[in-house]
C-alpha cells in the first residue's frame, strides 16, 4: 500500500531546527521510518520539507506505512503525531483531462558534454526562467502539461542554493554538498495517468534523497 504522511516539525527543540536547516540529517531521519529490507524497485521513498510562516511540514511518500515516532519525539509535537493517508486511493480516481493545482520542490539540472568516452558534467540552472524550461521539458515524461513557456500555468515561486556537510557512517562530518533547488508551483493538466502515478510515486529529478522531487497535488479544476 502506498501511504502519504504528514509530520509537523518543531523549530523550538533542537533537532527540529537541524532539520531545518540540514538536509542530510532529515534524509537519514526519513530512512530510519521504514524497515531496512524494505522493496524500493517499483517506488521510492520520497519526502519534502514546507517552511510556511508559522507551519513546518514534512511530507513523505513510501510504499509502506512509515514510523515516524523518532522524529516526533525527537523533533515535532507528543500532541500531533504522524498523520498518515492511503496514497493508491488518490491515485486511483486520477484521469485524464483533470486539472489540479500542484506543489513541487525539485533540482532542475542539465548535463554538459565533456567530450567523447567521458561522463557529462552536471550543473544547475540558475535563473527562474531556465528552471521554469527545465520543468516544460519533463512535463512529457511526469504525464502532465503547463501549457507554453509563455503561457505557463506554472511559476517558480522560490529558488535556493543549500550547502550542508554530509555524515559519514562512523558519525563524522564527510564532504560538503551543494544543492540548488527550485519550488514551484500553479496547476497542470493530467494527460498521461500512468505516467503521472509514475511520476507521484517515484519523483522528479536529481536529489531526492536531499527533499526533492516530491509532487503534490491539490483539488483544481475539473
Amino acid at each position: 500500500m502506498t501511504t502519504f504522511t504528514k509530520v509537523l516539525i518543531n523549530p523550538a527543540r533542537r533537532q527540529g531546527r537541524t532539520y531545518l536547516i540540514n538536509p542530510n540529517a532529515l534524509h537519514a531521519a526519513v530512512r530510519y521510518c521504514f524497515p531496512a529490507d524494505i522493496d524500493q524497485t517499483q517506488q521510492r521513498i520520497l519526502w519534502r520539507l514546507d517552511n510556511r510562516d508559522h507551519e513546518h511540514v514534512l511530507y513523505i511518500v513510501g510504499p509502506e506505512k512509515p514510523t515516524t515516532a523518532h522524529i516526533v519525539d525527537e523533533a515535532g509535537w507528543e500532541t500531533r503525531p504522524q498523520q498518515t493517508a492511503d496514497y493508491d486511493r488518490m491515485l486511483s480516481q486520477l484521469t485524464l483531462g483533470q486539472r489540479w493545482h500542484f506543489e513541487l520542490l525539485a533540482n532542475p539540472t542539465k548535463t554538459l558534454n565533456q567530450g567523447r568516452d567521458k561522463r557529462g558534467k552536471v550543473v544547475a540552472h540558475l535563473s527562474a526562467h531556465e528552471q521554469l524550461k527545465w520543468l516544460h521539458r519533463k512535463a512529457e515524461s511526469m504525464g502532465v502539461s503547463f501549457g507554453s513557456v509563455e503561457e505557463s500555468t506554472a511559476r517558480v515561486i522560490e529558488s535556493k542554493k543549500l550547502s550542508f556537510r554530509k555524515l559519514r557512517q562512523d558519525g563524522k562530518q564527510g564532504h560538503s554538498v551543494h544543492l540548488i533547488t527550485a519550488r514551484y508551483a500553479g496547476t497542470l493538466e493530467v494527460v498521461d495517468v500512468d505516467k503521472l502515478r509514475e511520476t507521484l510515486t517515484n519523483g522528479v529529478g536529481r536529489a531526492k534523497g536531499y527533499g526533492c522531487g516530491l509532487l503534490t497535488l491539490a483539488r483544481g479544476e475539473e
